[in-house]
């Protein structure tokens, strides 16, 4: 952006002439040869400059030194010696003159290539006529400075409503006389916020100008460092957190991070009161881990735990949330407020510095500080919010009856309820809507916010508290957090300072059992909550759980978060500096789960009488330290090479202990603690511990902030894998060329940043337990006698999985930064793929960690900002963020895969096939609905088995596609070889569009995002529309009242059968979706009280109220409750599967905010 102002530099370099010569001459020597000389050349030459405390005379040497201009002044004219600063930025000679001489008698005129600076005589002598015979009128006068006190020059103020204006002089003053009707003065200077004032009869007014930042000017934080975003050489996304704290109130940052950075793929499918979100940054990298990025708070680094086996035990999750739909993540902990910036680093350049680690991305997110030389500030902030859920709609009692009736009499099954169904007596006379019995009347969220912020000469802190509380939609669930948060910097010397980062949060999470939406939606309809006896209803074939039974029991989850950092940084000599820091993180974990006696008997839940109960304890700690020690080298050479070197040795180790203990046979449902039960039913406890050490390198050089490079190396060593295979090294280098800087554009206006981007590097991966090298054993009962079993083969030849990848980027700022972007193309290539194998052994079945193959992602980003209205009194601006990512399985170890290229020996849903996306969904292929007998009399009579598909396939069932047999050929029978790809739970390109709407005080700001392409498998609705034998007597959804029948044969229903004979819920394509949407994800009404208002209430400084809906529109062609994709099996490879999770809520909420 070009301006003149005090903050930036653009540096060209020329020469300057020494001119001692007589104006008298000079002028002689122009009148008589020069004339008529055009002055095109010295209006039009744009340079950019950056002195600070710089005389008069030097500023103009300068200007000769970049240019070949010459200037010819009389010394007693002009005060040389008097010190301005100047910063312009491809800015015309004429420009910057004028703004340095704007408000003195200095006048300067222009012949080709020469300026004379001469003394306006007449200017001056009109003034001092004036001031001797026109009547005085009132005049106001004060200073402008910026928030540090520094005088602004040039700087503008106005008389609103008028074009009365007047500029400040070197020191920031400036005097203004007044009309009668003037009542506010307009501030304004270019790189600051404009400023109204009331006059309220003052005669003084000093004001301090906030810089308004522009997106080049954003500081940005990187691994061990800031940078300006102009000066970044790597794949960087910035989260707006205005926009973040604008939005509606969310008390996980996960879920917020949704749709604000390109290329970060963001899902939140479990509804769960504090459940984590799934978080993506370019495709799916790992097999193994939880493909989660790499979290650092505060400069701590913190890996997202999972479940991941270890050692044959369950696996330790020590992280926020119990969250048994997913893994926690550790921003889970950090209160939304208590967050200054947010930075994700995408490509390897950037995150290669933190190595073994960053495969997946690393989110830096930085808490506020205080600021020097500040009085204390408090921010108040409160907002609550109503919830409204989206499900499903199903059955009532009437509809349930007729359609389970017609299942019977088309059924081929019969048993001992099949006659009770068709007689009647099987159906109870209630009506009864399960989703308003397990939901509370009102399920509201509060949050509160405290923070005081401020500072010393020496000293600033920042500290805050945060009170959020959460109601589920179901009854029995919520989420509680206590946050509290310290930051405290002190300047013990000029070169030696002290700092320290405190967060402690305490978090309890009540969830519903995992199975309560499903029960919710299926539970017959025609049952009461309650039998005569008081005793909860149940199914007896359909042996499934009273919805409101279910919700008794207890799922309960605290954890105790502490993270701290200590650091102390010296200036060694000038441009070296030294820092050591020691940080700490504690996570302490209770898991307690209780299951009344009604709800659980003889280790199978049921209702309708007593059983048992059961109980489950598990009690987890985690203990990490980090040393780190940085040397730190700036150095600038003719303002024209920059250096900045870092080096830095760091120590991480970590211990966890876990226990569990779980039993049944209560005596009674008061007293619940697992020392009460009478039976065990099993438990184990364990202890890990590993360590990191690390040694890292990074080189920043740019060139006259035109051409940048940035070397990074950094070693790891991982007691996780065998001693041969403990060290790995991850190197990056990125380059970057500011092309605006360059002669040939520095005359096109409407261009103000143009920067190409390179870099290519090596991350890493070790997202597993920390024996998986190892040959594990754990104890057991085999036979009636104790005894130890084989869980894990060792593998010491397990090698690390690394990344790599290669970046190029577009930044550009156009039209004085009224319109920006950002575009990007990457492509990262994973080697040596982790996986776990598992394979049959006498003992059990063994499972081992191996190296298995390689993936592949890549894809385009692209992120364009504009604002398209700006005026005093509207604005409106606009982002849309478009991102792809085609992600691949290219490899699979010959000893790990079939002829067909499966990968073999993997359990559970989805499957991993060489050479197609990670992600598949496979099954069946369906043909329609069968509407002619004929057709399946054909297709039984063609097949060597006389049966095409089932031997009851009748019409109204689904017909599968024949295309394969044993012979590689289609051989008229439809089997397990007939199953292919169906489906892609990757979406083509995925993204977010906002708006911000500005009138006044009033801001309506609107924050779309969508997903366009992903397939999703209705495995709830291939359940919810058939009638297997399993379930007589489960609740469908209403689409079922559009079955096929002879009667209505144009619908994609299959018929209502008992027994299901053809088996139409097997997995197919015709339970499989366009999942595509686009969804309102928050509207948000703000007004913001003006300045006058609150001078009035004399100690509030602002003051402002919103109004906001969060998930309020989906536009989507799915038919199930949600179309952001679930994941049944908690995998990236098995994504792309529905099966009804705590569902999604429509949140409406109220806020305010005051500032004192």
């Amino acid at each position: 952006m070009k301006k003149i102002s005090t903050n930036c530099v653009l540096d060209t370099i020329s020469f300057k002439f020494d001119l001692k010569m007589k104006l008298t001459g000079i002028l002689l020597f122009f009148a008589l040869f020069q004339m008529n000389a055009n002055d095109t050349y010295s209006q039009g030459k744009k340079i950019s400059l950056d002195l600070k405390s710089t005389t008069i005379e030097e500023v103009l040497n300068e200007i000769e030194r970049k240019t070949d201009i010459n200037f010819f002044y009389k010394n007693s004219a002009i005060n040389l010696n008097k010190k301005i600063d100047v910063k312009a930025d491809k800015i015309s000679v004429r420009k910057i003159l004028e703004a340095i001489f704007n408000t003195s008698n200095i006048k300067f005129e222009v012949f080709n290539k020469q300026i004379i600076l001469r003394e306006d005589f007449k200017q001056k002598s009109l003034v001092n006529i004036l001031n001797k015979f026109v009547k005085q009128k009132k005049i106001i006068s004060g200073t402008i400075t910026d928030e540090g006190g520094t005088p602004l020059y040039g700087a503008t103020v106005l008389i609103k409503g008028t074009r009365i204006a007047t500029s400040t002089d070197f020191d920031g003053k400036y005097n203004i006389e007044l009309t009668d009707a003037a009542t506010t003065l307009v501030i304004t200077y270019i790189g600051f916020k404009k400023q109204e004032i009331v006059i309220n009869n003052r005669t003084k007014i000093d004001v301090q100008l906030k810089v308004e930042e522009t997106d080049l000017d954003e500081i940005v934080v990187i691994g061990y460092g800031k940078v300006k975003k102009e000066e970044l050489t790597g794949s960087v996304g910035s989260v707006d957190m205005k926009k973040i704290s604008s939005q509606s109130p969310t008390i996980n940052l996960d879920n917020a991070l949704q749709g604000q950075v390109a290329g970060v793929n963001v899902t939140s499918s479990n509804g769960q009161p504090g459940a984590a979100a799934r978080i993506r940054i370019r495709g799916t990298t790992s097999l193994l881990g939880s493909n989660q990025p790499l979290y650092v708070i505060d400069g701590i680094p913190v890996v997202a735990t999972s479940n991941i086996p270890v050692g044959g035990t369950e696996g330790l999750n020590l992280g926020r949330s119990l969250d048994q739909q997913g893994i926690s993540t550790p921003i889970g902990n950090i209160n939304t407020a208590d967050i200054e910036s947010i930075s994700i680093l995408k490509d390897a350049s950037a995150a290669a510095i933190y190595g073994s680690r960053a495969a997946n991305g690393v989110i830096i997110i930085t808490t506020k500080g205080g600021a020097y030389n500040k009085k204390p500030e408090f921010n108040f902030s409160m907002t609550n919010s109503f919830q409204n859920a989206q499900t499903l709609n199903v059955l009532n009692a009437a509809q349930f009856k007729d359609v389970w009736t017609t299942a019977v009499l088309e059924g081929t099954t019969n048993n001992a309820y099949t006659a009770s169904v068709l007689d009647g007596s099987y159906f109870g006379n209630a009506d009864t809507n399960w989703e308003d019995e397990v939901g509370p009347s009102s399920p509201i969220s509060t949050n509160f916010n405290l923070n005081v912020s401020g500072g010393t000469a020496k000293t600033k802190y920042n500290t805050s508290l945060g009170v959020n509380k959460q109601d589920g939609v179901y009854k029995g669930s919520g989420f509680d957090r206590y946050s509290f948060n310290l930051n405290l910097d002190t300047d013990i010397s000029d070169v030696w300072k002290f700092g320290s980062r405190v967060s402690i949060s305490y978090a309890d999470q009540q969830s519903v059992d995992g199975g309560l939406t499903q029960r919710t939606y299926n539970f017959r309809p025609d049952l009461p909550v309650l039998d005569e006896n008081d005793n909860y209803t149940f199914s007896p074939q359909y042996n499934s759980e009273n919805p409101m039974a279910l919700s008794k029991a207890k799922n309960s989850n605290s954890t105790l978060f502490v993270l701290g950092s200590f650091f102390s940084e010296l200036e060694i000599i000038k441009d070296l500096k030294f820092k050591t820091s020691l940080s700490v993180n504690y996570n302490a974990g209770h898991q307690y789960s209780f299951y009344p006696k009604f709800t659980f008997t003889g280790g199978w839940r049921r209702t309708g009488g007593d059983g048992d109960g059961y109980a489950q304890d598990s009690r987890s700690q985690i203990y990490s330290t980090l040393f780190q020690n940085e040397l730190t080298y700036t150095k600038n050479f003719n303002d024209v090479h920059h250096f900045t070197g870092l080096a830095v040795v760091s120590f991480e180790k970590q211990n966890s202990n876990f226990t569990k203990a779980f039993g049944t046979g209560f005596s009674n449902d008061v007293l619940a603690n697992v020392s009460s039960a009478t039976v065990s039913t099993g438990g184990l406890s364990y202890s890990t511990n590993y360590g990191l050490e690390s040694y890292i390198g990074r080189l920043d050089y740019d060139f006259a902030s035109k051409y940048y490079v940035t070397l990074t190396g950094r070693v790891d060593g991982s007691s996780k894998f065998a001693i041969d295979n403990r060290y790995a090294f991850f190197p990056s280098a990125a380059l970057a060329w500011r092309v605006s800087k360059e002669p040939f554009l520095e005359d096109v206006d409407f261009i103000d940043e143009l920067k190409l981007r390179a870099s290519i590097g090596k991350t890493g991966q070790q997202d597993f337990g920390p024996y998986a090298w190892r040959t594990l054993f754990e104890t057991s009962f085999y036979g009636g006698e104790s005894s130890v079993i084989l869980t894990q083969l060792g593998n010491d030849k397990l090698k690390w999985e690394t990344s790599n990848q290669f970046d190029l980027g577009l930044d550009f700022s156009l039209f004085k930064g009224k319109f920006t972007g950002e575009l990007g193309y990457y492509t990262k290539k994973t080697i040596d793929a982790l996986f776990t194998t598992y394979s049959p052994g006498s003992s059990g079945e063994n499972r081992t960690i191996a190296n298995i193959g390689d993936t592949r992602n890549s894809g385009l980003e692209l992120k364009l900002n504009g604002s398209i209205i700006e005026n005093d009194n509207f604005g409106w601006d606009m982002s849309v963020i478009v991102s792809t990512n085609k992600n691949r399985l290219v490899r699979i170890a010959d000893d790990f895969k079939n002829e067909e290229g499966f990968l073999t020996g993997f359990p559970g849903g989805g499957i991993l096939r060489e050479g197609s996306p990670i992600g598949l969904i496979y099954g069946y292929r369906s043909e329609g609905i069968f509407q002619n007998q004929a057709d399946i009399d054909a297709l039984n009579a063609a097949s060597p088995t006389g049966v095409y598909q089932k031997s009851r396939t009748s019409l109204g069932d689904l017909k599968f596609k024949d295309l394969t047999g044993p012979n590689g050929v289609p051989d008229g029978v439809i089997t397990n070889l007939d199953q292919e790809v169906i489906g892609n739970a990757q979406a083509d390109f995925f993204g977010s569009i906002s708006s911000n709407f500005k009138y006044k005080n009033f801001t309506l700001s609107t924050f779309f995002t969508y997903s366009v392409g992903n397939d999703l498998q209705a495995f709830n609705l291939a359940r919810d529309t058939n009638f297997s034998s399993t379930y007589i007597g489960e609740n469908k959804v209403t689409s079922v009242l559009n079955a096929w029948s002879p009667t209505n044969t144009n619908t994609s229903i299959p018929r209502i059968v008992y027994g299901d004979p053809n088996d139409n819920d097997r997995l197919s394509s015709h339970y499989v979706y366009d999942a595509s949407y686009i969804r309102l994800k928050n509207i948000n009404i703000s007004y913001s009280f003006s300045e006058s208002l609150l001078k009035r209430l004399k100690y509030i400084k602002s003051l402002s109220i919103q109004f906001s809906a969060q998930n309020l529109l989906t536009f989507t062609n799915y038919p199930g409750a949600d179309p952001e994709a679930s994941n049944l099996y908690n995998n990236d490879i098995s994504s792309g599967r529905d099966n009804n999770r705590y569902p999604l809520a429509k949140v409406f909420t109220t806020g305010v905010r005051i500032g004192f």
